[in-house]
């Protein structure tokens, strides 16, 4: 419906419900929404801006607060920084420090005809077409290997570098050119694939240290982790249809937990391919995140940094 919401949930005890001033901001942008993300958008600054993705428009916003005298009297605004119209209808989007850019993140935004078109801050930068493309699948960026990695519609992890993207030949028709096919101008090569024989619902890059990355991609009976040169590090067959995933840092050293919830309810904990935890939940999840819970029946769950160790 192309509403905005921020929300602050803080329950005053245990067991309480939500709040009406955990709601901070409510906008209506009158497009709807198909992503949002948080980073550092805005040129001359580092601090964090709101990139909100409409099916053909980019903006950014700044937050911010005013304090009152009491806690309900405390306002909240969003101010437009800038905004993109797109040509192409937009799929979804990744960001980060695209070419090792400091101090500032880049925005690549998939179209549903497969065009790559890449923003730096508040200029157009430039936009590629992905090669043999047929429908828009997951994007993500890993900062490690400055790498773009999709699912293509053969079913196939890509990975592509951002400075062959950059360098490539400008995306100005669909069709190659005649100039293209005499050889003018670098052609969009991916950098490697591997076919993993079904569709990905999500694409998820961690890095917990500075020696090693995976890929880890959600299929729709399968998840896999790879390495970040394409490599199949483990995988794992589930007996049920996923609807969501989220890699996360293990207490373990050389392992990765990763959260699964499913179609049937069902929320699994796995310590790179074994089962660790389950859960039946009252509903079906669409995403799923980590969070500091002060519960000692988390302990062995939740990354070493976590409030719970310290508490």
């Amino acid at each position: 419906m192309g509403y905005l919401r921020i929300f602050s949930p803080h329950p005053a005890k245990t067991g309480d419900g939500a709040q009406a001033e955990d709601l901070l901001l409510e906008v209506d942008l009158r497009d709807p929404v198909l992503q949002v993300e948080v980073g550092k958008f805005v040129s001359g600054t580092e601090m964090l801006h709101l990139a909100v993705l409409h099916s053909r428009k980019l903006c950014v916003y700044s937050v911010s607060g005013t304090l009152g005298n009491v806690e309900h009297g405390n306002q909240y605004q969003m101010k437009l920084m800038y905004e993109h119209n797109l040509q192409r209808t937009a799929c979804n989007m990744t960001y980060g420090s695209f070419g090792g850019i400091k101090g500032r993140d880049l925005i690549c935004i998939q179209s549903m005809d497969g065009m790559l078109m890449v923003f730096e801050q508040e200029s157009y930068a430039f936009g590629r077409f992905l090669p043999g493309f047929l429908l828009p699948g997951p994007l993500a960026y890993s900062s490690r290997t400055d790498s773009f990695i999709t699912v293509s519609s053969c079913r196939q992890v890509e990975s592509y570098k951002y400075q062959v993207l950059a360098f490539a030949t400008d995306a100005d028709k669909r069709q190659e050119t005649e100039q293209q096919k005499l050889g003018s101008g670098k052609r969009l090569v991916v950098d490697w694939t591997l076919n993993i024989g079904e569709q990905a619902l999500d694409i998820c890059i961690v890095s917990f240290n500075q020696s090693a990355s995976s890929v880890f991609v959600l299929g729709e009976r399968n998840f896999f982790c790879l390495k970040d040169n394409g490599q199949i590090r483990f995988m794992k067959k589930l007996d049920w249809s996923p609807s969501c995933f989220l890699p996360y840092c293990s207490v373990s050293e050389g392992t990765i937990n990763t959260l699964i919830a499913n179609h049937n309810n069902m929320l699994h904990i796995y310590q790179d391919v074994t089962l660790k935890w389950a859960t039946q939940l009252p509903h079906i999840p669409v995403a799923v995140r980590v969070g500091c819970l002060q519960f000692s029946l988390w302990k062995d769950l939740l990354p070493r940094s976590s409030t719970l160790e310290k508490g």
